[in-house]
């Protein structure tokens, strides 16, 4: 029992360090008014009141994270269940490449749809006006990220559905019923918790909104921060819609966690796919033509992009495109890419994303598996889990970052080392790796818990020997959906960036605003090459654990 107590009391502390501790030090610093050079406090006037600002931003927010909902997770579930649970063709090759894309990030995104489509570039792919501008591009650019999550996290649900159920029901209900009724009903917990992923993932983030000028809240909270206003402003910004939206969340898992039925002990580990027959062919062409529109549109406008060269303004004339220059602007970035990762890793753009995101992905996988598994049977961790994570969701991006710098900045080796950005990104990813964690480990049949328990096993022991590997298939998508969240993670780094250190966000950000050219284009496309390097083994690996987890 010693053993037991001292693990919970080790998770504990590492709840207060990554959620406590940092809220609490926002809190105190806007009640007693701290601000930058140029004022703040939790009163701090606002551009159109104080009463009035943080509800109209709100508002924007909501609407974008519900036309990117309407966009994303219709077709997100239709595309999930084809490469899932059919015997579509080229299914496994279309796995492989969204599993390539899932690392992605959200400004390489913007790059490429908005670089060639929307206001970043001084001409467009297609020669016409820009199209994604506004609120529809902020939500389409969001959309078409969102939508390789959206896909990973159903399809893993559908494969949990106990094949015995449907194999029951399609003797009463045609298939189709069979489908709505029982293999979506069942999988109903994923499909939330994807809706829920896309939502905090939305409204967390500022990198499309800043660059389409759309004024959401974690867009505003940013902006408060970074003009000097400091804590205060920031959080007379944020902390009325983080209530709404904490709210919001806290029900939403709740539905997550009675939508998720306890797994019944079963043959299989997987459910067996679905034959579609005759629309098989069909259902293989409308997939393949709407994953290479949305996957292959932002690739070639960075190709064109990059390989339009030897224009001179000052003579009026205009770049055109060559795959000589082609070539050359990817030698130029590679240079300027992999140069410097080769001789000071950690201290790289390259090292500061691969490295100490990896790290902090693996701390928050380990953290999120912890807290899954002490909440299966205590509703007292239960509601401190939801509720923690409900808080670290609600939480934007800018206003997270300004919480680890209120927290951290008198400790001084922490501060200033790249162990607070290692930190930062178990803050802002745990809660994803908990997202797919969660349905997992309450999936584990309480049989063999019991089974285990009989035969002398403590708890410990019991999670290391039956919980571990019934969700090792979940553990390492959860680590790669963590890591694609540490990529990407822009706003909240961007604060507490120690110095000497960067990631390469920050760089394509810096670069972004100002424009699209070929030297970003260039660097866009080799930091793709290296994130489909990672990926792939990722994706090897997901491969084989899952096919490990089929055989047992």
């Amino acid at each position: 029992m010693t053993g037991r107590y001292l693990a919970r009391t080790v998770l504990v502390l590492a709840l207060f360090a990554v959620v406590g501790w940092p809220m609490l030090a926002t809190i105190l610093a806007a009640v007693n008014g701290e601000s930058g050079p140029q004022g703040g406090g939790l009163m701090t006037p606002l551009s159109d009141g104080a009463e009035v600002r943080p509800w109209r931003l709100l508002g924007e927010t909501l609407r974008i994270v519900a036309t990117v909902e309407l966009m994303a997770v219709p077709l997100g579930i239709f595309l999930a269940f084809l490469l899932f649970r059919t015997d579509l063709p080229g299914r496994r090759f279309w796995l492989i490449v969204l599993a390539l894309v899932a690392c992605v990030p959200m400004p390489l995104y913007a790059t490429g749809w908005l670089g060639g489509f929307g206001n970043l570039g001084r001409s467009q792919v297609f020669g016409t006006e820009p199209i994604l501008v506004g609120r529809f591009g902020a939500a389409f650019v969001h959309a078409a990220a969102s939508l390789t999550w959206i896909i990973w996290i159903v399809g893993v649900g559908l494969r949990l559905v106990e094949p015995e159920l449907e194999e029951s029901a399609r003797l009463d209900l045609p298939p189709w019923r069979v489908v709505t009724t029982v293999t979506l009903r069942r999988a109903l917990a994923a499909i939330l918790g994807a809706m829920l992923a896309v939502a905090v993932l939305t409204a967390g983030d500022m990198t499309v909104t800043d660059l389409l000028r759309i004024r959401t809240y974690a867009e505003e909270a940013y902006i408060q921060f970074g003009i000097g206003n400091g804590p205060g402003a920031a959080a007379a910004t944020a902390l009325p819609p983080l209530g709404v939206l904490g709210v919001c969340l806290l029900i939403g898992s709740r539905w997550i966690i009675h939508a998720q039925p306890a797994r019944m002990l079963t043959r299989a580990t997987h459910a067996q796919p679905w034959r579609i027959g005759r629309w098989r062919i069909a259902a293989g062409v409308v997939v393949a033509i709407v994953l290479a529109v949305l996957l292959g549109l932002p690739f070639y406008a960075l190709v064109w992009r990059a390989g339009r060269v030897h224009g001179d303004a000052r003579l009026g004339i205009p770049p055109h495109w060559s795959f000589t220059g082609l070539i050359g602007t990817l030698r130029t970035a590679l240079i300027e890419v992999i140069g410097p990762f080769l001789r000071r890793p950690l201290h790289s753009p390259l090292g500061g994303s691969l490295i100490l995101g990896g790290a902090g992905a693996t701390l928050a996988v380990a953290f999120a598996w912890c807290l899954a598994w002490v909440s299966r049977k205590s509703r007292i961790w239960s509601t401190i889990t939801i509720s923690s994570a409900c808080v670290a969701l609600a939480v934007p991006g800018p206003v997270a970052g300004m919480a680890m710098l209120l927290a951290y900045h008198r400790i001084f080796w922490l501060y200033n080392s790249s162990a607070i950005l290692i930190l930062t990104f178990v803050v802002r990813t745990w809660t994803y790796a908990l997202l797919v964690l969660w349905p997992a480990v309450r999936a584990v049949p309480q049989e063999l818990l019991e089974a285990a328990e009989l035969d002398g096993e403590g708890p410990l022991r019991r999670a290391w020997s039956v919980g571990l590997p019934l969700t090792r298939g979940a553990i390492a998508l959860a680590w790669g959906v963590a890591f694609v969240v540490a990529l990407g993670e822009l706003p909240a780094a961007a604060l507490i960036m120690p110095p000497g250190i960067s990631t390469l966000t920050s760089r394509i950000w810096d670069l972004l605003h100002i424009g699209v050219e070929s030297r970003l284009a260039g660097i866009a496309l080799v930091t793709l090459g290296v994130f489909a390097i990672v990926s792939s083994v990722f994706a090897t690996g997901c491969i084989v654990l899952m096919n490990r987890s089929r055989k047992g």
